[in-house]
């Protein structure tokens, strides 16, 4: 370590504001739109049974809770994601540290855009561990925990360019989060670092699903696929997993109305809109207004059940990355993420 933490401060959002005024041709990065975007209006808790969440659909209102979760933190921030590269959150997590806050982060060692602020977060103080990452796997997890008691989970990077995306969030208080720690602890012990894993935590409403450990997300989600009657909605950065592409045409041949969005800069997406539209489904690819993806990992079912998080509908992100994913049934939450879907269609 160089020094007091706190000496870091200024020099990190210096770096950004130069990185963004000095890259030609380049609108600014979004650490500095996010740094003058005025603040989101976060939207009311929705209580299933004794979880909250709070949906948080965009990147603006995203970030707006990060924000405001680590300013709050007293006791304990764990963090863990795949892409870190928003200098203003690492300043926060850097002054969480040196307010007495124990702050825990698990990275991914091959995002290499990510390095430079892991490194400082670890020259301040901050314990870091690395995610054991074998050949062609990631771990693509994206969960802070505060306190214990508040959890932020979906699929939304804390990178220069994740507010502009589309993307899904929530903010969890109740027993999900016993559970989110529970992956947390999971993934610190497969770091190398003894630790008490917890036993789960019963939740009837919401279920936390991980892939590499285990298989849930697919799983999950050929089961909500069959069990559809009426509707299915998708958005999804990346489709190409064959079992669950059959399972929707199959969907789609036996009436069930589905709409499905994918991202156009994904080559893969090009043979399942083919596919699912010979079918029958109404597919297309998001219409982008600028250079922002559709990196949703988002499925709808009966307009009843979400499934959502960090994992692409893809052979890579069943089977070989980490993923976290949520499974909510609950009408109320599949209704504030079908009004962004429906925004999204629209284009």
């Amino acid at each position: 370590m160089y020094g007091p933490a706190r000496r870091l401060r200024l020099p990190l959002l210096l770096l950004a504001l130069l990185a963004a005024s000095c890259a030609p041709g380049r609108t600014p990065s979004a650490t500095i739109a996010a740094l003058a975007l005025p603040p989101a209006v976060v939207a009311t808790p929705l209580t299933m049974g004794a979880d909250q969440l709070v949906p948080l659909p965009d990147g603006p209102s995203a970030f707006a809770a990060i924000t405001e979760a680590l300013h709050q933190a007293r006791r304990s921030i764990e963090v863990e994601l795949y892409e870190f590269q928003r200098l203003d959150l690492a300043a926060l997590l850097l002054d969480a540290h040196d307010r007495g806050v124990t702050v825990t982060a698990i990275d991914d060692p091959s995002e290499r855009s990510s390095r430079t602020v892991w490194g400082e977060l670890e020259q301040g103080g901050v314990h870091v561990l690395a995610f054991p990452i074998e050949r062609l796997t990631i771990d693509h997890v994206k969960l802070l925990i505060v306190d214990g008691a508040r959890a932020i989970v979906g699929g939304i990077n804390w990178g220069r360019a994740s507010a502009q995306k589309h993307d899904f969030d929530v903010l969890a208080t109740g027993p999900v989060v016993a559970n989110l720690e529970r992956v947390f602890q999971q993934d610190r012990a497969l770091s190398g670092e003894p630790t008490v894993i917890p036993p789960p935590a019963a939740d009837r409403g919401i279920q936390v699903l991980v892939t590499r450990p285990g298989d849930g997300i697919r799983a999950a989600a050929l089961a909500a696929i069959a069990a559809a009657r009426g509707s299915i909605d998708i958005e999804m950065f990346v489709l190409s997993d064959q079992l669950v592409l059959d399972e929707l045409v199959a969907a789609a041949r036996r009436g069930v109305r589905l709409r499905v969005l994918l991202d156009p800069s994904q080559p893969q997406n090009a043979d399942a809109l083919a596919l699912l539209h010979a079918a029958g489904a109404s597919v297309r690819f998001y219409l982008q207004a600028g250079d922002e993806l559709l990196h949703a990992k988002l499925g709808i079912f009966d307009r009843s059940t979400v499934l959502f998080g960090s994992c692409n509908w893809s052979r890579s992100g069943f089977t070989r990355n980490h993923e976290l994913d949520l499974l909510v049934r609950d009408r109320s939450l599949a209704r504030v993420f079908l009004e962004r879907v429906d925004q999204d269609w629209s284009g």
